[in-house]
């Protein structure tokens, strides 16, 4: 009985689904290019009859994406789950400031709490634009057969498990889907030209800096999360550094004995840092002045056991990185960052500021002043 009562629910769903088509759909199905299938980052085949007009995005920090490649994406969207605010509160005011629509835009579930597709259906999506973090647990859900069963295509994208190999690919395909294909590709020109700059620096590096990668210390555990063979250990590792979580455990982050971590005494700390409402993080990001981000970072080594005496914090070389980078299409920043921190000499002639405000002048229609990458002072600086 219960399998019959889910099979008429779900036929009701179509129905619905039928009914809200006939309301708002319009004649942009023959826009040129379209009907369209393209290939997404989970390597799945996806056919859109025309570009998308009610996006929903399960990860809202893709807003950032999206407004690299509309004037106004907020137009283009019929909700969200949950809200930029849960990750960063002052880049979801910005965003609202700049399109107030933004704060009546429906908001479904938050965090990982699961969806559904009758949820899904009263915001009568014509695309799911989503993590491929969150492919394993999508895939093994009925989630993705009622939405295409529906005729609601859903494109996985990547910024975050490897930010080098999947931001121009994943770039590419919002550009196909949106209709935004030259913004995508003169982005993508940029970024790849800021790579290119930090291999040509690494190229004449003869030692690689042992590195502790800490994310958001103090935001899940006070320490150490760390990316062993996805994220930042991407950038690690192409800025020319050793990552020592590396090959420790499978899985893309784990937590680090900090035992090991002071006998390992790194070189170089990358803290990841963000508009966190939590105590005991790191804040840094848009609006945040940089008086604070070096508190925080000073509140952390003070609070962690051995850390006062670790050289990286002693010698100039503990620093603090916006997470926002590898969650959006700005990775390219944030490798010329570490790539400075770990080979001054070398790459002496990157300008990861310069980079950085170049393409967030030119790509984001916010204000971008804040905080966004910064070192602690060292000993010898404080006294």
């Amino acid at each position: 009985m219960p399998a019959l009562q889910d099979r008429y629910r779900f036929l009701g769903l179509c129905l619905l689904l039928a009914t809200m088509v006939s309301v708002w759909a319009a004649p942009a199905a023959h826009a040129e290019g379209f009907p369209l299938t393209v290939t997404d980052l989970a390597g799945r085949e996806v056919t859109l009859d025309a570009p998308p007009r009610r996006l929903f995005l399960d990860d809202p920090r893709h807003l950032l994406a999206l407004a690299t490649l509309l004037p106004n994406p907020v137009a283009r969207m019929s909700g969200w789950r949950g809200s930029l605010s849960r990750f960063d509160s002052e880049a979801q005011a910005r965003f609202a400031d700049a399109f107030p629509e933004l704060d009546a835009l429906p908001s479904l579930g938050h965090g990982n709490a699961p969806l559904s597709a009758e949820s899904l259906l009263t915001l009568s999506p014509d695309l799911v634009v989503t993590n491929l973090a969150r492919y394993p647990d999508l895939h093994d859900s009925p989630l993705l057969d009622q939405l295409e069963a529906l005729g609601i295509p859903v494109v996985f994208i990547d910024f975050q498990r490897h930010p080098l190999a999947d931001t121009v690919p994943s770039l590419a395909l919002l550009g196909d889907v949106l209709d935004a294909k030259p913004r995508a590709a003169a982005l993508t020109r940029r970024l790849q030209a800021a790579i290119e700059a930090v291999d040509d620096c690494v190229d004449s590096v003869t030692a690689s800096p042992s590195v502790l990668i800490d994310i958001a210390p103090g935001l899940k555990t006070d320490c150490c999360r760390s990316n062993f063979d996805t994220g930042l250990a991407d950038l690690v590792e192409r800025a020319g550094g050793d990552n020592i979580a590396a090959g420790l455990s499978p899985g893309s982050e784990n937590v680090l004995n900090p035992e090991a971590i002071l006998a390992r005494n790194p070189d170089v700390i990358v803290a990841t840092a963000a508009g966190w409402s939590q105590g005991g993080s790191i804040r840094a990001g848009f609006g945040v002045e940089v008086n604070t981000t070096h508190r925080d970072m000073a509140e952390v080594v003070a609070r962690r056991p051995g850390w006062p005496t670790l050289s990286a914090v002693t010698d100039g070389r503990f620093h603090a990185l916006w997470h926002g980078y590898h969650q959006g299409p700005f990775a390219a920043i944030a490798l010329q960052t570490i790539a400075r921190w770990l080979h001054p000499r070398q790459c002496a002639a990157l300008d990861p500021q310069a980079t950085q405000d170049a393409l967030f002048t030119s790509e984001l229609p916010i204000a971008t002043d804040g905080t966004f990458q910064t070192t602690y002072p060292a000993a010898s600086d404080t006294r």
